[in-house]
């Protein structure tokens, strides 16, 4: 019970003082404790002080005092190493599951700053410790290892740093909104694009205006899958035995195309993942497609932006 009050009270804090994107070191956001080998340090110096008091020999009670003092300066040193330091969140990269996300920091200091580290407290993650950042860098990464797909916030990240010599532990957090999305991880398979039978009223009109300038012809390309057989150029299949078809500018074809959740095959994973790796090669090959999913319905697009919300909706499923 108490811990789970504890634990209460210091969530409330950090959310009142370091939530944001960009922090700025100060004295009321550095926590300074003796770490555990500056505790056993002090251990030693209070055992020499106690044998100098027994054996009234002013040599140890001279080793003990100095103990004492190189503790609480190690104190007032880690806390000084990172005052005035400013610390920034850039960017927090989307990835595919199985692979890390990547989050971006930048250092600000007009000082050398010794023995930095940063690290996820909410998710398994791995950081990069740098012993001295010597100016401005942004070369900071921290990797987030998520165990399932879906949309992630930020959360919170610590730094620490334990200089000098170890005996102090110095540490803040910066909690971050920013979202990132795990990936489903693409599972190969064969590109399905099937004629759309799930239109909204905008797109039924860009239909009936690019239906419009279909005489123009613009050059052939690979036949795929679900691609209506009348426009097969014969001429070139009898001579090549390849199947093209034929492409024209403003093709109504382009914007019917559609990858639908409903026709995969297997578990919802791995029709996530199938549909994953088919936005893919669908944007590879330069197709304009929709995506077809439970309860959302993308439409047709041919872009990055339109990847990448494909992409996200999947994460999201």
């Amino acid at each position: 019970m108490r811990e789970a009050i504890y634990k209460s009270w210091i969530d409330k804090l950090i959310a009142k003082k370091h939530s944001a994107n960009t922090i700025k070191f100060s004295h009321n956001n550095i926590y300074v404790m003796p770490s555990l080998l500056g505790l056993c340090f002090l251990g030693f110096a209070l055992l020499n002080f106690i044998i100098g008091i027994n054996y009234q020999n002013n040599l140890i009670l001279g080793v003990a005092y100095l103990m004492l003092m190189l503790q609480i300066s190690s104190l007032f040193y880690g806390y000084f190493n990172l005052h005035d330091v400013k610390l920034e969140l850039l960017d927090i990269t989307s990835n595919f599951f199985g692979n890390h996300n990547e989050c971006k920091f930048k250092v600000y200091s007009s000082k050398p700053v010794y023995s930095l580290s940063v690290l996820s407290a909410d998710w398994d993650s791995h950081g990069v410790e740098q012993e001295n950042i010597a100016e401005s860098s942004s070369a900071h990464l921290v990797r987030l290892n998520q165990k399932k797909r879906g949309k992630y916030s930020g959360g919170k990240f610590k730094i620490h740093s334990n200089y000098p010599f170890g005996l102090v532990n110095v540490w803040s957090y910066l909690l971050s909104d920013k979202n990132f999305f795990t990936y489903p991880a693409p599972q190969k398979c064969e590109l399905s694009l099937h004629e759309s039978v799930k239109m909204s009223d905008d797109d039924t009109e860009l239909l009936a205006n690019k239906s419009d300038s279909l005489d123009e012809f613009s050059g052939l390309k690979p036949y795929q899958k679900g691609m209506s057989r009348n426009r097969i150029s014969w001429r070139h299949f009898a001579k090549s035995q390849e199947l093209l078809v034929k492409d024209y500018v403003g093709d109504s074809h382009g914007v019917s195309l559609v990858l639908d959740f409903n026709l995969m095959e297997g578990t919802k994973e791995s029709r996530l993942s199938q549909l994953c790796f088919q936005v893919l090669e669908a944007d590879r090959l330069g197709y304009e497609f929709a995506l077809h999913l439970p309860n959302t319905y993308i439409p047709p697009s041919k872009s990055e932006a339109h990847v990448v919300q494909c992409l996200e909706s999947l994460s999201e499923c």
